[in-house]
């Protein structure tokens, strides 16, 4: 009876105030390699601009990729007729924009599976894991270090697209992203 007394009268804090909401601090899942969900969130928004510009930064990050590794040109059958030195010529060949168009997809399907979770990156992983053992089943004679080649026109292709933004801020974020990447390409190739 007393605590109901208590209860109506307010009790003995009745000039506390109420606590305060929790707040909804987004976290990321720890096999994600950024800190926190704001360097996601940064990384997200410089991908926005990659891609604004996705035809012409696929193009030139496949095209640098080629010109880097020229022995690589006979793992795609689809440009036995297309030569690095013709580089206009590559570019606009349908099936090189096709190609190069699939490779950024990936990483942009990567991008939105951990936007959609970023508490769970499971989405993300077996995306990278099925593109990995796709290349081990499609392309001859490849092995898993040929993922590792892709990095630096990755991260100059970004640099291209964001200019006097791309800094050691994101260039480390994009690093980091892509080293992500690479490990679940190594192990879907690799399992």
């Amino acid at each position: 009876m007393a605590l109901l007394k208590k209860l109506k009268k307010g009790g003995k804090n009745d000039k506390a105030p109420p606590p305060l909401p929790e707040p909804d601090v987004k976290t990321c899942d720890k096999r994600l390699p950024f800190e926190n969900y704001r360097e996601f969130f940064t990384l997200k928004n410089y991908w926005k601009s990659v891609d604004r510009k996705r035809t012409e930064a696929s193009t030139q990050m496949l095209y640098r990729y080629l010109t880097q590794n020229p022995d690589h040109t006979s793992k795609y059958p689809k440009f036995k007729n297309l030569s690095i030195a013709d580089k206009e010529k590559m570019m606009a060949d349908p099936a090189f924009e096709n190609v190069a168009g699939a490779y950024l997809k990936v990483f942009d399907d990567v991008i939105a599976a951990v936007e959609d979770k970023p508490n769970d990156a499971q989405p993300a992983c077996d995306r990278l894991i099925a593109v990995g053992k796709m290349h081990r089943a499609k392309v001859q004679g490849m092995d898993s270090g040929l993922f590792q080649a892709m990095e630096e026109p990755f991260l100059h292709m970004v640099g291209d697209v964001l200019q006097d933004r791309y800094n050691d801020k994101a260039e480390n974020l994009f690093r980091k992203f892509y080293q992500f990447c690479l490990k679940y390409l190594a192990e879907g190739y690799n399992s």
